[in-house]
């Protein structure tokens, strides 16, 4: 996967790209400079595609907005290795602009300027126009990722949303008593969206000349019903509580009817994330 830009001329060679990340071991992302070139950020690991591939489309969608919030953009992704064990390469815009984490350190009177403008970022990401065939989880492929599961990564690609809402409701029933204060999980009549549910200050960068917010780290982004883009702006965060509060408060979502079924089957979700959940005879968990 490639994509067009005025600096494809000068990007690092991707064997250039796999030496320079091989070596880096306590870290996946890193800062690359072509000599007399701009220069690229890179992300390499493992279940990278799906990421990228809904960091270009948001991309796309932001560049045709004027009112969008910036997405860097992906200049390519490529994988090496054998099937299953692919390792994800993805050269992307690098971001000059501080971190909302930087100015809320060093310019804390800043705060409700930041918050304001991260929650018109994210509610733009929540409400963008969805591709023409939209699939639960990252545009393209891949297993999504939202912090409902253990590990915030789904164990298995689902094929429906019918699919995703019996999975909750096996999940459920693991905990009958306390299901049965719950009305169940029913995503039948939702409204189908973007979700984001790592939202952090530095996950957002801030450019004081344009006033514009640049989302980064697209990947617990993906696409469900609506209670996935609601119920992170209902659980409590350890991370940053503060700020998340305030994205919150500014973004609004009301709390869906299956926020609370969801709340307990995350329980079980994160002690025992099983593929073959709800089968006759799942095997153990651990």
């Amino acid at each position: 996967m490639t994509g067009s830009t005025d600096n494809r001329y000068t990007l690092p060679t991707r064997k250039e790209i796999i030496d320079v990340c091989s070596p880096k071991e306590d870290t996946n992302v890193l800062k690359y400079e072509v000599d007399g070139a701009r220069p690229v950020f890179i992300k390499f690991g493992y279940n990278l595609r799906g990421e990228a591939e809904t960091q270009k489309y948001l991309h796309e969608q932001s560049v045709r907005d004027p009112n969008a919030p910036r997405l860097p953009a992906v200049y390519d992704f490529f994988e090496v290795g054998p099937i299953g064990l692919q390792q994800g390469f993805m050269v992307m815009e690098y971001i000059e602009a501080p971190t909302v984490e930087h100015w809320l350190e060093k310019e804390p009177d800043m705060a409700g300027l930041l918050y304001d403008k991260v929650a018109e970022a994210v509610r733009w990401l929540l409400n963008c126009p969805l591709p023409a065939e939209p699939r639960f989880g990252p545009v393209g492929q891949g297993p999504a990722r939202h912090m409902v599961f253990a590990e915030s990564i789904a164990p298995l690609e689902f094929d429906s949303i019918d699919a995703v809402q019996r999975y909750f409701n096996k999940a459920l029933g693991r905990f009958p008593k306390r299901a049965a204060i719950t009305e169940g999980i029913d995503f039948s009549g939702e409204e189908i969206c973007f979700y984001h549910s790592d939202i952090r200050p530095s996950n957002f960068h801030y450019d004081p000349e344009t006033q514009k917010v640049t989302i980064v780290d697209l990947e617990d982004v993906g696409i469900g019903p609506k209670s996935f883009a609601s119920y992170p702006f209902h659980m409590e965060h350890d991370v940053d509580p503060e700020f998340h509060r305030a994205i919150a408060a500014r973004i609004g979502y009301q709390r869906t009817k299956s926020i609370d079924g969801m709340d307990v089957a995350f329980g079980f979700l994160q002690m025992c994330s099983d593929p073959t959940l709800g089968t006759l005879y799942p095997p153990p968990c651990g």
